[in-house]
């Protein structure tokens, strides 16, 4: 039944004074979160690429150390 009353609502013509609506501070409270968000997975990405990129680092210094071309830092 209360699906009933949800297209009831959804299709009324007229604004009720009493219904609750977000409004400008529910739009300012989604659109902050999604710039933090969006900063936040910048961020990782960054992370994120500098931690594949030492990884791949590791594997050629172990090759050239173990054939014996690695640089002497004496």
């Amino acid at each position: 039944m209360s699906g009933m009353n949800t297209v009831l609502l959804l299709a009324q013509t007229e604004i009720d004074q009493n219904t609750i609506t977000p409004g400008l501070l529910g739009f300012l409270a989604v659109a902050f979160v999604g710039g933090v968000l969006y900063f936040l997975m910048k961020s990782m990405r960054t992370k994120l690429d500098n931690v594949r990129s030492g990884a791949l680092a590791e594997p050629a210094a172990a090759e050239g150390a173990a054939s014996g071309t690695a640089e002497r830092t004496d």
